[in-house]
């Protein structure tokens, strides 16, 4: 006999603002760019087949990304026939990307010997993007090694795809000379690399920032991340865009306390006031609530009104200061959204709004609306 899970949290992902952030990021790109959405890590923390299943279904992207070859098994699994790249191999058999029509990045000398020994047939069918490193310092080729690379392509027949490189700062204008650097080593290596294949795969070099902030380098396709997920990295058109997602909870249980007790691990939570009313609620930094917010560095918006976290952040729950505020168990409490603003949050745990939204576990169940 089965009955409804009740989660003890959920990722509430608008359709909408979904839908109205692709449409805002088309809108800025140059007739006939391409639009490869990244829905690596799971969409940032949100749903990543959810996602697919609605951005297929209506077309509002001609491309997906991922990094890894598990997270693009996973798409196809769930029945997604949009191209998807994988950015990083990790080791994985260039011949078990053919199956399941995943696109290969070949970024290193050591991935050359591999492909050499693959049977023709199935190096014919490898669609791969080649990355070239100009000054991120992460994976790529160096631009020196086009040539080389071209002449070895030709030998044994690859099918590149793309061609693409990685900018290290782009929202940032303090760096916009090195951005500028890295768009011209690329655009050196693709001439030199395209002179010698006799034909031209797609480009593509911008993220979320480079759309906004160096349209002249659109190209064929741009790589969108987190400004699809409704937050501009650069900031300057953040006005146009709406987060994707809301995190919800509900308050399992209300204490009141008095002056000199305590609440949670280590007895951090000092209570300073009688009547104090805490609440508990049923999410914790096993589901990406960070310990960090502990202690008042982060709050939650409840019935209107802010409440601080008092106490240490458990595994499972946290506790918040509700003194003077109507609530009662069952009521629903936002830890972000259009309320408690995420990169504020981010910044009471000294660190970026990606990785509280990517943080998000898995027992936070994601809803669609």
């Amino acid at each position: 006999m089965s009955a409804p899970i009740q989660y003890p949290s959920r990722l509430i992902i608008s359709k909408k603002a979904l839908r109205h952030n692709v449409q805002a990021y088309k809108s800025w790109l140059q007739p006939g760019t391409r639009l490869m959405l990244m829905i690596k890590a799971a969409g940032y923390g949100t749903d990543d087949t959810g996602l697919a299943k609605l951005l297929e279904e209506q077309g509002l992207v001609e491309h997906l990304g991922v990094a890894y070859f598990n997270e693009g098994v996973v798409l196809r699994q769930a029945g997604i026939k949009l191209p998807i790249m994988v950015m990083n191999p990790a080791g994985q058999a260039a011949a078990d990307f053919v199956p399941y029509h995943l696109e290969y990045t070949l970024h290193c000398p050591e991935q050359l010997p591999e492909l050499a020994a693959l049977p023709l047939t199935t190096r014919q069918q490898l669609a791969i993007h080649l990355k070239f490193d100009t000054g991120m310092h992460r994976l790529g080729f160096t631009p020196e090694q086009a040539t080389e690379l071209a002449d070895t392509a030709k030998k044994l027949q690859l099918h590149i795809t793309g061609v693409y490189t990685h900018l290290a700062s782009s929202p940032e204008p303090a760096h916009d000379d090195f951005t500028h650097r890295q768009v011209a080593l690329f655009d050196e290596a693709y001439a030199t690399l395209t002179k010698s294949l006799g034909y031209r795969p797609w480009r593509h070099v911008l993220n979320s920032a480079g759309i906004v902030r160096f349209p002249q380098y659109q190209y064929e396709m741009v790589r969108a991340g987190m400004g699809i997920y409704g937050l501009d990295p650069a900031g300057e058109r953040q006005a146009e865009l709406q987060p994707i997602a809301r995190w919800i909870t509900r308050i399992s249980q209300i204490n009141t306390l008095n002056m000199g007790e305590t609440v949670g691990y280590v007895r951090m939570g000092k209570i300073t006031h009688d009547n104090t009313r805490v609440a508990v609620l049923p999410v914790g930094y096993a589901d990406g609530y960070k310990r960090l917010y502990s202690n008042g560095r982060a709050r939650v918006w409840l019935n209107g009104q802010e409440a601080p976290v008092i106490g240490n952040v458990c595994m499972d729950m946290t506790f918040v200061d509700v003194t003077g505020i109507d609530c009662r168990v069952g009521d629903e409490v936002e830890l972000f959204g259009p309320h408690i603003n995420i990169r504020e949050l981010a910044a009471s745990a000294h660190t970026i709004d990606y990785e509280i939204l990517t943080s998000t576990g898995p027992r936070v169940q994601r809803v669609f609306e």
